[in-house]
């Protein structure tokens, strides 16, 4: 459930009695170095951080669907030196990414509240080098991992998370795998 402290739902009724209040999209990528952006103009202080602007060319829409797990495309045009070799020199694809909706209070320009939008994890990004580099990076939804087929790997620890106390796969190699007594060459020999 998406609740909001007081400031937030103090501005989620300015909106309510038709007033233009801003929000912005704050992306968090846990990479070695936690990069956080922020689609706002200016960088923006929040949850003890600040989130630095970028100039974010996309985000896919984020829809929640109870139906369908929706993933997360977007593209940052004009990345810093810094922040593309971040995405050439470490492997990405596996590291968490988080996307925050925050509302803007007017009057200071500061984050009233964020509500976590979007949570999953990176896939390898491509770079496309010009007079502006451009990241582009896709991500799935951190659910997509409940409804993946999980592979059994047939052993006693498995048989046992499944059904504890059954000792059907249990194996011992000391008593179950007692050595095996070869004859001799002359055994099989005639004569």
């Amino acid at each position: 459930m998406r609740t909001l402290n007081a400031a937030g739902l103090a501005l989620l009724a300015r909106i309510a009695a038709g007033e233009r209040i801003g929000w912005v999209q704050l992306i968090e990528l846990q990479l070695s170095t936690t990069l956080r952006l922020t689609t706002a103009g200016h960088d923006v202080p929040w949850d003890g951080f600040t989130w630095t602007r970028a100039s974010v060319g996309t985000i896919a829409a984020i829809n929640d669907d109870a139906n369908e797990l929706q993933g997360l495309e977007f593209s940052l045009p004009g990345v810093p030196g810094a922040n593309l070799s971040l995405a050439l020199t470490e492997p990405v694809e596996g590291k968490t990414v988080r996307v925050w909706d925050a509302l803007i209070t007017p009057e200071t320009g500061q984050v009233a509240d964020a509500v976590l939008a979007w949570a999953g994890t990176l896939n390898v990004p491509s770079i496309t080098y010009g007079p502006e580099a451009l990241v582009s990076c896709t991500a799935e939804h951190r659910g997509v991992q409940a409804v993946r087929a999980k592979p059994s790997r047939y052993t006693n620890d498995e048989q046992q998370r499944i059904s504890p106390g059954d000792t059907s796969l249990y194996f011992d190699p000391a008593t179950d795998a007692a050595p095996l007594a070869w004859p001799k060459a002359s055994f099989f020999r005639q004569g």
